[in-house]
């Protein structure tokens, strides 16, 4: 009879609780799995975008070493450019419309090679955007030269470096370049004017500190900690204070905008208080970064509070670089920035 009721309860198979812990232990697995993959992903992305910003620092430079140390213009209004008379093609050799190359990348682009995957390559659908920009009978092509100019995976340091240019009273102004600033040189404080932004590659100060190119993007005010799709890049980038404007923070609470919010896995998040290209953590928590020596970086935002990290002035601050603020500018629509 034990023998008789040992092969009975052999035929049942597993129970309903032992068939439970099977696919619990399963679904860990699974779970370590993806969290394994996730992680080996955003190291191969984080990889890529680091070499491709090695490649922009090569046209960075080439383009100074071409105009006699001049850094790259981050921004130049149509009206600029027709007061300057600036002209830029596109690689089949037609002339470009001065609305779409207001931005960098096309000054950049042609040091560059004109190859676009080092800027473009982080969207899914570049291959694409690459034939229609190429291909001037493409119907997507006047789509495609706008793009290009919007949504760089890198933005540019661009009130800091090369400058912001806009007409104002007939001529071209420079945002930022007549600004005065207090520093400290010994035991005494002084204001100096026309050091705030670095027009030449000679001009900068601390280049391993200073940021030229990071991961950024166009920011509505709002608090950004998790999101399933990551935003487009955008073509310059600001720090977190502009003058006196607080632009963006690190935030580390627990209210989330549940409409949008910034890429990352955990850790600290970001509150965007005025609309603005902002850094991007577009793999992880750290954002992908190129400082003016060459040298490609993970920076965290709370490293890129320090406004050492954007203008060489701050360096010399009166307080700490972190606290350093200036003057706005006039022209700066009244302390509103953008493109216009």
């Amino acid at each position: 009879m034990p023998h008789q009721h040992q092969s009975d309860r052999s035929s049942q198979g597993f129970t309903i609780v032992e068939l439970l812990a099977v696919i619990g232990a399963i679904s860990l697995l699974l779970a370590v799995l993806l969290v394994g993959l996730q992680s080996a992903s955003r190291a191969a992305n984080n990889t890529l975008a680091m070499s491709n910003l090695r490649q922009v620092f090569i046209g960075w430079s080439t383009y100074s070493n071409t105009y006699d140390d001049r850094l790259l213009p981050g921004y130049m209004s149509e009206g600029v450019q027709e007061y300057w008379r600036v002209r830029y093609n596109s690689p089949a050799g037609s002339r470009l419309d001065p609305s779409v190359t207001t931005t960098y990348p096309w000054r950049l682009l042609p040091f560059l090679d004109n190859q676009i995957e080092p800027l473009y390559g982080y969207l899914e659908d570049s291959r694409a955007l690459e034939n229609s920009y190429a291909n001037e009978n493409d119907p997507g092509h006047q789509d495609a030269l706008r793009e290009i100019s919007q949504v760089p995976e890198f933005g540019y340091n661009a009130y800091y470096l090369g400058g912001w240019w806009k007409m104002n009273g007939g001529s071209a102004h420079l945002i930022f370049g007549d600004t005065p600033a207090d520093i400290r040189v010994g035991n005494d404080v002084r204001t100096v004017k026309g050091r705030l932004v670095a027009l030449s590659a000679g001009s900068i100060r601390q280049p391993e500190r200073q940021i030229a190119f990071t991961c950024s993007t166009l920011r509505q005010p709002g608090v950004y900690i998790r999101e399933e799709n990551i935003p487009n890049g955008a073509p310059w980038v600001v720090p977190s204070r502009l003058c006196e404007t607080t632009i963006w923070e690190e935030y580390t609470g627990n209210r989330v905008n549940l409409g949008s919010t910034i890429a990352q896995s955990a850790g600290e998040g970001m509150e965007v208080f005025v609309e603005e290209a902002v850094p991007l953590r577009r793999y992880g928590i750290t954002v992908p970064s190129l400082t003016c020596d060459g040298a490609t970086t993970q920076i965290g935002l709370a490293d890129m509070l320090n406004m050492d990290r954007w203008t060489s002035v701050a360096m010399e601050a009166v307080e700490s670089p972190r606290t350093f603020s200036h003057e706005c500018d006039p022209v700066a629509n009244n302390g509103e920035f953008g493109l216009d």
